[in-house]
């Protein structure tokens, strides 16, 4: 439940926000606080999260082993579990069919080191973004085939995939089909297909990550390996050493942080802190990264992963969390750490034609009004890279965002979404009128491809389906803090109150903070086009704050204009280890004018 701060009530910020309180019944922020003996704080952070007093304890202590269910809940999963255990008993090699994203990096990743741990064979195919496009296809299906392979596991890609699963049974291969991603009622034609999405699943997992799915699977395939004493001579794995991946794949496909998936990411990150995995501290190396949590896997090991996927190298994410090579790793994460710098290149350039096409819109300028989506296309734009500059025209935008990219006459697109609006559902319905050739994601991501021809029936008919998925508020950007604090309140004991709730994400946002009547008494330059500052407010002395890539921005051009002028000043805590300072930032997201 929340409410407006009253100071702060429909005053626009430096980047066209409003900002709201994020508070909660004062008598559930009491009854949290001394029912589980914490700091108000602490309580009014949970509250406001709509974390219930008798749910604190599993929250900030989540535990996979008492939050995961059992396998068998997931639709299929014993029918593809029981298949997969005969395929085993026969000896026979089996096929994995992965995404090209860290959700599915992670996924096949997953599959092949449990597999490898028995002794049973498998085949890895990654599909070429560039070249295939995603998700299963013909090629992949004769590279099995070619191989030996008569049964093979998708993995975060297959839910809508009925062409090519023809083909497949055509070939006398099974598939079994392991994904997240939205379904109709027009299934492929698997062995089984787990999951959530599916009418006839009633597990209530829709929040798991492909990768989250698949470690359920081998926690029913291991089961049912030891019922059948398949590997007598074999001490089965622990499977915990597996929820590194998870956490990793959980993070960087930006699911719901709570539940099962907060445990997973939870274990994982402590796992990785203990003993990082050859592949993850290879990259977590190259990227800078001396600890590892949300942030680092999210946005530094995750991107350099996904720049493989994203410039046509998609093995090597793969190839790089199962060797025990320290060479091939270093080799490997040198190449992803290029391909992420020549990922990045692309990406502005992209980014640059986009927002110039926006922006120079004849229909924009002449309503003087924006429209319910962003849609804008370019000429063989880099395939790679659309899904990454829908996301930042999201942001820039806060509308839901697709970015297309035209060749001889058909084009391919991604879209990521805002708060409110079902972009998986759009593009489901899209396809079922014919408006798409193909295209399937979840709430705030998708894939599609349509012809030339259809494009602007196509804008029409998102703008139309936003605008009924939308209420009055849908389209304000609206961010919330969490409480009002002085320069004074900026510390090391803050930082810690805040990260026992930890870890942060989708689902459970990071705390924000106001600090209010502030001044800035000094800033410099810093870096890529950052601004390092001193702030204070009332008598209370000053603190180090940041605005991340703000020069050039209305909101670094305020910092840099208003020196000695009172503002208002939101942002988050964070701390700086810099040269071993152990020392707390205020990393500032917006202000306001006082």
């Amino acid at each position: 439940m929340t409410k407006s701060g009253s100071f702060l009530e429909n005053k626009f910020s430096a980047k066209g926000s409003l900002w709201k309180e994020r508070v909660s019944d004062l008598e559930k922020i009491s009854i949290i606080e001394n029912e589980n003996k914490i700091p108000k704080l602490l309580a009014k952070i949970l509250a406001g999260r709509e974390i219930l007093s008798s749910d604190v304890d599993s929250f900030l202590n989540p535990e996979v082993n008492k939050l995961i269910l059992d396998p068998s809940k997931l639709f299929d999963l014993d029918k593809g579990v029981d298949f997969i255990v005969e395929c085993i008993s026969r000896k026979e090699k089996i096929g994995i069919l992965g995404d090209y994203d860290v959700d599915g990096a992670t996924s096949s990743s997953i599959l092949k080191l449990f597999f490898n741990h028995y002794g049973i064979k498998t085949e890895i195919y990654i599909p070429n973004r560039l070249k295939e496009g995603y998700g299963p296809n013909k090629a992949a299906i004769d590279f099995f085939y070619d191989n030996g392979v008569n049964t093979f596991i998708t993995v975060d890609c297959g839910a809508t995939s009925i062409e090519p699963m023809i083909y497949a049974k055509s070939r006398g291969m099974k598939s079994i089909i392991i994904d997240h991603h939205k379904v109709d009622n027009d299934l492929p034609n698997s062995y089984a297909h787990i999951n959530p999405s599916r009418n006839e699943d009633k597990s209530g997992l829709n929040d798991l990550a492909a990768v989250g799915l698949t470690f359920i699977f081998i926690v029913g395939l291991r089961r049912a390996i030891r019922d059948k004493n398949i590997f007598p001579d074999i001490q089965e794995p622990s499977l915990k050493q597996y929820l590194d991946l998870v956490a990793l794949g959980t993070v960087c496909d930006v699911v719901q942080l709570r539940g099962l998936n907060r445990a997973f990411v939870k274990e994982g990150i402590d796992i990785i802190s203990k003993n990082s995995r050859l592949g993850i501290d290879g990259l977590k190396s190259i990227s800078g990264s001396k600890e590892i949590g949300v942030t680092e896997l999210g946005f530094r090991i995750g991107p350099r992963i996904n720049a493989a996927g994203r410039t046509g190298a998609s093995d090597l994410g793969v190839r790089l969390l199962t060797s025990n090579s320290e060479d091939e790793v270093l080799a490997i994460s040198e190449r992803l750490n290029n391909l992420n710098k020549q990922r990045q290149n692309i990406e502005e350039t992209v980014l640059f034609e986009a927002i110039n096409n926006i922006e120079n819109n004849f229909t924009i300028k002449k309503l003087n009004s924006f429209p319910n989506s962003v849609i804008v296309s370019g000429e063989n734009w880099h395939l790679g890279v659309l899904g990454i500059v829908a996301s930042r025209l999201k942001d820039k935008y806060y509308r839901p965002s697709f970015v297309l990219s035209s060749s001889q006459g058909k084009l391919t697109g991604s879209a990521r979404s805002i708060s409110g609006i079902d972009v998986g559902k759009l593009i489901i319905k899209a396809v079922n009128k014919n408006l798409l050739v193909s295209g399937g994601g979840h709430k705030m991501a998708a894939g599609f491809s349509l012809y030339e021809d259809t494009f602007e029936k196509f804008r029409n008919f998102c703008e139309e389906e936003i605008y009924l998925q939308s209420n009055s508020t849908t389209l304000n950007k609206i961010n919330y803090y969490d409480e009002i604090i002085d320069s004074s309140n900026i510390n090391r004991d803050l930082y810690n109150l805040i990260n026992v709730a930890s870890p942060y994400g989708q689902g459970n946002p990071e705390p924000q903070f106001i600090i209010k009547n502030a001044k800035i008494d000094y800033w410099s330059e810093v870096g890529n086009g950052h601004l390092k500052i001193k702030i204070s407010n009332a008598n209370y002395g000053n603190i180090d704050a940041i605005a991340f890539s703000s020069k050039g921005t209305p909101l670094g051009d305020i910092i840099m204009n208003h020196s000695g002028s009172l503002l208002h000043f939101a942002g988050v805590v964070k701390k700086n280890d810099w040269q071993g300072n152990k020392a707390v930032q205020f990393h500032i997201r917006d202000l306001f004018t006082a």
